[in-house]
């Protein structure tokens, strides 16, 4: 047998379930890491005197980091494995987070966000692959995208604790980046009972110790001997922009959309809303709000992904997203209003990002997926970091924060136009 056919049981074991928890609760922290940042950019900005272009700098450190990181590791873990990865790069985050503390200088702050970030960008890429290779393929898709829902938790921890460490320790920023280092520690700690997948131990000849793996994930005893390695038919990228132009079109216009509205809102929102001055003391609680608002907006996708279709919910829900926050940015007059909409964009942004991933998974033959999901997580994150940036240095150019809010809404809406023209329903999709 193969091993996906080995795998492919209806219920989850029990190391297959703490599996997937951990990587859930370490995906959370990756949400927690990359948002902290948001909540201290006001403070930093006192502290160092820094204009809006360096603001967005510092808010687009880790996700320079991560693109560097997933880089570097993802190659090495098709080495090495995914396991040896596994355990260093939460820790490398760990350690790195923590060390942000000792700052002294705004470069100083910069660098070591990058290098946080580099671990965090390792775990994009290697958190995914180990997990994949762990899970019964029928519940794989389900299970995977249940990692994003980690993703609004870990902003919502991140929140608290900069309440915790800002507002009620008089900006305490040093003991929050030391706080924020802790749990993933012990996170990190966990991450040792996880096994190397038996998937990377079949390609490197260990049959042997592949057998003894799967025993343990399927609860049924597993000979070497009966096990088949298969390796799938590689696709290349000649074939992927020759044959599916239209659909990396339209993925292309997902992922940076995405991205850029994701990353340039949400790294600039306290600063935005302090800068917008109408909350006072209740700046706290709206953020509350806002974030709390992604989950309901993730788990709808979630459903609506199988009664709409993913192409009809990633549009519908990227086009709202960018008609609600241009509305946020158009109505900062009137409180109420102000807060309707920030909360429908969060909704909204995080449905689009639950449906994105299953229809980016559907748009191509399976051969072709792997440098797909690489293609799009690769060029989204490059346009991650250009969110902050271009944010920070339209806000400094117009001196308004109205302007970077109205722009980085209007990507939505043109990425839900383009995606709407160029990509097929994918829900029942069949390749030839």
């Amino acid at each position: 047998m193969r091993i996906e056919e080995i795998l492919d049981c209806e219920e989850l074991s029990s190391l297959q379930r703490k599996i997937l928890w951990i990587a859930r609760f370490s995906w959370a922290f990756v949400a927690m890491e990359i948002i902290i940042i948001s909540f201290t950019l006001s403070l930093f900005t006192k502290i160092f005197n820094l204009k809006g272009f360096e603001i967005g700098l510092l808010a687009s450190a880790s996700l320079i980091g991560n693109i560097i990181g997933a880089v570097i590791f993802g190659g090495i873990g098709d080495k090495v494995g995914r396991r040896p990865l596994f355990q260093i790069t939460l820790l490398w985050y760990s350690i790195f987070t923590a060390l942000t503390s000792l700052s002294n200088t705004f470069y100083e702050l910069v660098i070591l966000r990058i290098l946080a970030g580099i671990g965090l960008g390792g775990m994009l890429v290697i958190d995914p692959a180990l997990l994949s290779e762990f899970l019964p393929p029928k519940k794989r898709g389900r299970l995977m995208v249940s990692l994003d829902l980690f993703w609004p938790i870990g902003s919502f921890i991140a929140l608290l604790l900069a309440y915790l460490f800002l507002e009620s320790f008089n900006g305490n920023w040093r003991g929050l980046f030391l706080a924020a280092a802790f749990p993933a520690f012990m996170v990190a700690l966990f991450r040792l009972i996880v096994p190397e997948t038996p998937f990377f131990l079949a390609k490197i000849g260990k049959i042997e110790v592949a057998a003894s793996i799967l025993t343990k994930l399927t609860g049924r005893n597993i000979e070497a001997n009966s096990i088949t390695f298969a390796v799938e038919e590689e696709g290349s990228y000649s074939e992927l922009f020759t044959f599916y132009k239209r659909r990396v079109i339209a993925m292309l216009a997902a992922w940076m959309s995405l991205n850029y509205t994701y990353y340039g809102l949400f790294l600039w929102l306290p600063t935005a809303l302090n800068i917008l001055a109408l909350y006072g003391n209740n700046i706290w609680f709206f953020l509350v709000l806002a974030f709390l608002f992604q989950i309901p907006g993730y788990l709808s996708a979630m459903f609506l992904v199988e009664k709409w279709g993913r192409k009809s919910t990633l549009t519908v829900y990227l086009l709202m997203s960018g008609i609600t926050g241009i509305t946020m940015a158009l109505t900062t007059n009137n409180v109420l209003l102000f807060t309707m909409s920030m909360l429908l964009v969060s909704f909204f942004n995080l449905g689009a990002w639950g449906s994105v991933y299953p229809f980016t998974s559907e748009l191509f033959p399976t051969k072709l997926r792997g440098k797909s999901f690489g293609l799009a997580e690769g060029t989204g994150k490059v346009i991650a970091v250009l969110g902050p940036l271009i944010f920070g240095a339209l806000y400094e150019i117009t001196g308004v924060v109205t302007i970077p809010l109205m722009v980085t809404m209007t990507i939505a809406i043109v990425g839900s136009i383009i995606i709407l023209i160029f990509a097929p329903e994918t829900k029942k999709l069949v390749f030839d």
